[in-house]
């Protein structure tokens, strides 16, 4: 394969820059590191409160069960009482000194307007405020059932309106407040929940609602600096790449010829040989005309119009090597030898056009 001299070092230099690039980029990724933020979590914690209950019923003659399950309609005149039962969980990623604080009530409710704002509250206290501490734990666990009757509550109802002849929607709303401190060595998280049942109260057909259940989740966590490891595949892909265009261009400068460019004296040559090449004859060597007449000639057109003359060929004798270069015409007529010679550069290059034959040592001086 032969390219030219520009093309050659183009590529070669585009080989080398990318090998440098290549190897630099994978050395920074060994040499220089890299940092990341992440998110050091030293404590979490995961709470679940829930309200699950059972409405049990007198005697009567629409059902046959002892009890209902919830998220069904209940007729009040057959409730007996609602067992409501509560139930807490505390999960810590680590062990921790947990203390649980935990108390129910009661808050009777009068409501009032399109938007049900409360018009009158009364407060009861159904378990007193506990408290139970888990030394070295990881989960605290609160479980509880609470009877409500109806009838108790519906004659505070009754009585108000009696007194007050303002007959308003009223409600019943339990309320499970817990609340857990969880006390580390890196610091105290406190989490609260408080889940409500609300039970309609006077209604003769109803349905129970409420946020029944409630979840929490906080952590102690600080930002930090992590070193990020290094991509051993992209440095491995980078050094591969550089080794291949390393090589590449070792080929291209061991192998690959450089396109000589024909000169002034290649152009010469070439246009007598095209045009006048069936009136020459080459000659294996210089020949010895010191006893001959010289005489010179200017142009290649007079070598041919004497050898038309003369009626004898244009012989040439062509050097072409890195120390000389040069082609030399002869006619010759008896004693006189019509002469004629081209010169070209000497090329520094290593690569050179065919080199002459026979001996090239003889040079003519005119």
């Amino acid at each position: 394969m032969i390219l030219s001299k520009l093309m050659k070092r183009l590529i070669i230099t585009f080989c080398i820059i990318v090998s440098l690039i290549t190897s630099s980029y994978a050395l920074f990724l060994l040499k220089v590191d890299k940092y990341e933020e992440k998110k050091q979590v030293h404590y979490s914690y995961q709470s679940k409160s829930n309200v699950d209950y059972k409405v049990f019923l007198r005697p009567n003659v629409m059902y046959n069960q002892e009890y209902l399950e919830k998220g069904r309609y209940y007729v009040f005149k057959y409730i007996d009482r609602i067992d409501i039962k509560l139930k807490y969980e505390f999960t810590g990623s680590a062990p921790a000194h947990l203390k649980t604080d935990y108390l129910v009530k009661a808050y009777l409710q009068g409501l009032h307007g399109k938007e049900n704002e409360i018009l009158w509250s009364k407060e009861f206290v159904l378990v007193p405020q506990k408290a139970e501490e888990y030394d070295n734990s990881s989960k605290a666990v609160i479980e509880l059932t609470v009877p409500v009757s109806m009838d108790s509550y519906r004659a505070i109802k009754e009585t108000i309106f009696n007194d007050s002849e303002i007959n308003s929607p009223t409600v019943l709303n339990v309320v499970f407040d817990v609340r857990t401190l969880a006390s580390t060595k890196n610091g105290t998280l406190e989490d609260k929940l408080s889940p409500t049942i609300t039970i309609p109260i006077g209604e003769n057909v109803f349905k129970i609602a409420g946020e029944l259940e409630k979840t929490g989740e906080n952590a102690i966590a600080e930002t930090i600096k992590a070193k990020k490891p290094v991509d051993m595949r992209i440095v491995t892909v980078c050094f591969a790449l550089s080794s291949v265009f390393l090589l590449i261009t070792v080929l291209l400068a061991v192998f690959i010829k450089v396109k000589v460019v024909d000169d002034a004296f290649d152009k010469a040559t070439a246009r007598i040989f095209k045009e006048y090449g069936e009136r020459l004859a080459g000659m294996e060597q210089a020949i010895s005309y010191q006893f001959a007449d010289i005489i010179s000639v200017t142009s290649f057109e007079d070598m041919v119009k004497i050898a038309d003359e003369v009626g004898q060929p244009v012989f040439y004798y062509k050097v072409n090597t890195r120390m000389e270069r040069k082609i030399e015409f002869y006619v010759f007529d008896g004693s006189r030898i019509y002469y004629m010679v081209i010169f070209g550069e000497i090329r520094l290059e290593a690569d050179s056009s065919v080199p002459a034959r026979g001996d090239q040592s003889n040079q003519l001086s005119i």
